[in-house]
C-alpha cells in the first residue's frame, strides 16, 4: 500500500478527452484507423481483419509505468472474435497477424496481455473470455510461455462483448519487477519477473501498442487511452519570482495537492501555482475506480521577476481594439507562447474562450497567465429584399443577430422574428453595448390564383382567337383536365394535363374530326396554382362561325 505523497513512478490520470495524442504518435497497421485524439478502431466488425497501434518511440522497462485506457470488444457474443493484446516488443511498429493469434502471434522476444473472446481449442482456451499474460507470441496456453492465466476477465460474467466499454490499468513497478493488471476497477492478474532479462535478453528498450484481429469470426474492436505515463506526466518548471504557472490535470475524481502555500486552490484538478520560493507540490488523485495515483511537481523560483498580469475575467467588444498584454523584460530573450499560436508580448482576443500565455524570460524562466474573455459582436441584421408573397401566405422575417442584443420593430412588437401577414414596410432595430443595426423589408401581398378562360372563340383560322385554352400571368402550375361539353352534356373535348397560355393545346372547334356547330359550351377545368391551391372551376364558352 502506498502512503499518501510518496513519490512513486505514478503519473496523473487524464480524462479520454483531455489527453493529446498525435496521429504521427503512433504506426497504424492493416485495417485500424484513428477515431478521435486518444481512440482507435483497431478491426471493424469484418471477417479476416488485422489491425495494430504501435507508438513509434520506444520506451526503457527501467522505468516504471502505468497504462490506463478502455476497451471495447464489439457486441456478438458466440459469433465473436477474436479480442485485443496490449504487446511490448523491440521489434518493429507493423505487427499483425490475423485469426486465433490476434494480430500478436509468433512475435518474439515479446510479453503481451491477451484479452481473448473466443475459444480455440488448439490453443486451450477456456471456455470464457479471459486474460492470459503471454510471451514470445505463443497463444498456445498448454507450453510454458504462458506466465499468468489465463483467468476469467470478469468474475461475474464470462462476457465481455457486450457492446459496453472496459477499463484497464496495466501497472508495471520496475523496482519490484512486478505486473500488475486491473479490469473494470479489479485486479485480475499478477506477474513477477525479470521482464528486462527473462523476455528481452537484457535489452529494456521497447515498443508498446495494441493489436486486434478477425477471422471466421468477427467483432468491432476499439481502444481509448486515458492516461500513459510513456506519453504524459509533470516535468519540474522554473517560474519566474512574480511569475505563476498553472497545473494542467483531468480526469479523476477528486484531487488534494500539498502544501497548499502558493496554490490557487489544494482540492481541484489545474490550481495555479505562485510560490514565492521553491516548492516541491505533491498531488493525490482518485480515479473513476476509487484507486489513488501519486506525482510531484518541483517548482523552482529563479530568474529576473516577472511584471506582466493579464487580468481578470473579461467582457470586450468585437473590433474594439482590446489587448491582452503580456509584454515582459529580461536581459537575454523573452519569448511568447499563446494558445492560440501567436508568438506576440500582446493579442487582440477575436472570439470568446480563455486565452492563455506562457512567457519565457533568458531562456530560464517561465511565467504563464490565462483569462477567460466574452467576445461581444456587433449586432449585425440581415439585408432583406422587397418580397411579394401570395394572399393568405406568412411571409417570416428573421433578424437573429450575434451578440444578444436588444430586438425592436417600428411598430412596437419586440424579438428577432416575425410572421407577416399584411402588406407594408417593416423595420427591425438591434442594439447592445457594443453597437446596433437595422434591418427594412418590403413585403407585398397579391391573388396567386388568377386565370383567364375566354368566354367566345372563333376557329377561323384568321389568326386572331382561333382556340379556346386557359391564360394566366404566372399563377398556373398546371391545368391538370379542361373538358368541354354541348347543350346535351356530350364530352366534345379534354386535355389532361395541359399548361396554361399554349394555344395548340387548347380546343379549335372540333368534335370528332369536324367543326362543331356555333353555340354555347359548357367547361369544366381543374387547376393547381403557384401557392398550391387546386380547385376546379367551370364556366361557358361561344363558339362562332
Amino acid at each position: 500500500m502506498h502512503t499518501p505523497f510518496q513519490k512513486l513512478f505514478f503519473v496523473l490520470i487524464f480524462a479520454q478527452s483531455a489527453m493529446v495524442v498525435t496521429a504521427q504518435s503512433f504506426f497504424l497497421n492493416g485495417s485500424a484507423i484513428q477515431i478521435t485524439d486518444t481512440c482507435w478502431q483497431l478491426t471493424p466488425d469484418l471477417l479476416e481483419q488485422t489491425g495494430s497501434i504501435w507508438n513509434a518511440e520506444k520506451v526503457s522497462l527501467n522505468e516504471s509505468f502505468e497504462v490506463l485506457m478502455s476497451m471495447y470488444f464489439g457486441c456478438k457474443d458466440a459469433d465473436g472474435a477474436d479480442g485485443i493484446v496490449f504487446g511490448l516488443q523491440p521489434l518493429n511498429t507493423s505487427i499483425g497477424v490475423a485469426g486465433e493469434g490476434i494480430g500478436f502471434q509468433g512475435v518474439a522476444p515479446s510479453l503481451g496481455i491477451e484479452f481473448d473472446t473466443y475459444q480455440n481449442n488448439n490453443l486451450n482456451d477456456p471456455a470464457y473470455d479471459h486474460i492470459a499474460i503471454v510471451r514470445n507470441g505463443d497463444m498456445n496456453h498448454a507450453s510454458a510461455n504462458t506466465l499468468a492465466g489465463p483467468v476469467q476477465a470478469r468474475p461475474a460474467n464470462p462476457n465481455i462483448e457486450d457492446c459496453q466499454w472496459h477499463t484497464l490499468r496495466v501497472t508495471w513497478d520496475a523496482a519490484k519487477k512486478q505486473l500488475d493488471i486491473w479490469f473494470d476497477c479489479e485486479l485480475r492478474l499478477s506477474w513477477n519477473g525479470d521482464l528486462v532479462n527473462d523476455i528481452f535478453g537484457g535489452d529494456p528498450e521497447v515498443f508498446w501498442g495494441f493489436t486486434s484481429a478477425t477471422g471466421g469470426l468477427s467483432n468491432l474492436h476499439q481502444v481509448c487511452f486515458s492516461y500513459t505515463t510513456f506519453l504524459d506526466g509533470f516535468e519540474d518548471v522554473v517560474i519566474c519570482p512574480g511569475g505563476q504557472f498553472q497545473m494542467q490535470l483531468s480526469g479523476g475524481q477528486r484531487y488534494h495537492w500539498e502544501p497548499a502555500y502558493g496554490l490557487s486552490n489544494p482540492d481541484i484538478a489545474n490550481p495555479v501555482a505562485s510560490p514565492d520560493t521553491t516548492t516541491t507540490y505533491f498531488v493525490e488523485v482518485l480515479d473513476d475506480c476509487n484507486i489513488p495515483f501519486y506525482d510531484t511537481i518541483t517548482i523552482f523560483v529563479d530568474g529576473d521577476t516577472v511584471f506582466f498580469d493579464l487580468g481578470p475575467d473579461t467582457t470586450a467588444c468585437e473590433n474594439s481594439g482590446y489587448l491582452l498584454d503580456a509584454t515582459s523584460f529580461g536581459t537575454d530573450t523573452v519569448t511568447y507562447q499563446w494558445n492560440t499560436g501567436e508568438t506576440t508580448p500582446t493579442l487582440a482576443p477575436s472570439t470568446s474562450g480563455i486565452y492563455s500565455v506562457t512567457v519565457t524570460i533568458d531562456q530560464y524562466c517561465v511565467a504563464d497567465d490565462r483569462v477567460h474573455v466574452e467576445v461581444v459582436p456587433v449586432p449585425r441584421l440581415p439585408v432583406w429584399q422587397p418580397r411579394l408573397a401570395c394572399l393568405g401566405d406568412t411571409v417570416v422575417l428573421d433578424g437573429t443577430s450575434p451578440g444578444n442584443p436588444e430586438y425592436r420593430w417600428q411598430d412596437g412588437p419586440t424579438g428577432p422574428v416575425r410572421a407577416i401577414t399584411e402588406p407594408g414596410v417593416y423595420v427591425l432595430s438591434a442594439a447592445n453595448r457594443c453597437g446596433s443595426d437595422h434591418a427594412v423589408a418590403e413585403i407585398g401581398f397579391e391573388d396567386c390564383r388568377q386565370v383567364y378562360f375566354p368566354n367566345a372563340f372563333s376557329p377561323n383560322d384568321d389568326g386572331f382567337n382561333d382556340a379556346f385554352y386557359p391564360q394566366d400571368n404566372g399563377d398556373v402550375v398546371e391545368v391538370r383536365s379542361l373538358r368541354i361539353f354541348d347543350r346535351w352534356g356530350e364530352l366534345v373535348f379534354e386535355a389532361a394535363p395541359m399548361p396554361a397560355n399554349d394555344p395548340a393545346r387548347g380546343w379549335h372547334g372540333q368534335w370528332r374530326g369536324r367543326p362543331a356547330p356555333p353555340g354555347t359550351y359548357v367547361w369544366m377545368a381543374e387547376v393547381r396554382f403557384r401557392d398550391g391551391y387546386e380547385t376546379t372551376i367551370s364556366g361557358t364558352v361561344t363558339l362562332f362561325r
